[in-house]
């Protein structure tokens, strides 16, 4: 009897625990959608990439098994998705990709890779260059009309 009651009462606290601290977690992931999406101009003809052909391209590498000639635009807008970007995508730390951009000019002569701070100036960038692209987040990339989803990245 003493046993059976000290379990209901357990029981009791997990369900209060879980109402008042994990369901509001989960509620706010549910309704927000923090999915990152790849885009390009409207008028692009870049089609859909592997993970490593992206992170090669933003390093500065040419993609192993494509012909597409696509441009990179570093986008640092929100700053929460840049970091993100390099962490699921590039798999660096921002002071790491930093690093490997900057090597890459000096050891090979290469041009630095388009930096953009702002959504309205990297959809004007990609609209006036068609063969470049970039990353946001997907609720962001809906708000551009000039702008078209190549594949979602996370």
């Amino acid at each position: 009897m003493n046993f059976s009651l000290t379990v209901n009462i357990t029981h009791q606290i997990i369900r209060i625990l879980f109402i008042f601290f994990l369901l509001p977690v989960f509620s706010v992931h549910a309704t927000t959608d923090f999915s990152a999406v790849l885009v390009a101009s409207k008028y692009s003809s870049i089609s859909p990439l592997k993970t490593n052909d992206i992170r090669r391209i933003f390093l500065g590498l040419r993609p192993v098994n494509s012909t597409q000639l696509a441009t990179p635009v570093i986008n640092i807008s929100d700053q929460h998705t840049y970091i993100q970007f390099l962490k699921n995508i590039m798999y660096l730390t921002e002071r790491g990709y930093q690093r490997k951009l900057i090597k890459r000019v000096f050891r090979q002569g290469a041009d630095n890779i388009q930096v953009i701070n702002s959504h309205e100036k990297l959809a004007q960038w990609l609209r006036d260059n068609p063969d470049s692209f970039s990353y946001m987040l997907k609720q962001d990339a809906e708000k551009q009309p000039e702008l078209k989803i190549i594949q979602v990245l996370w």
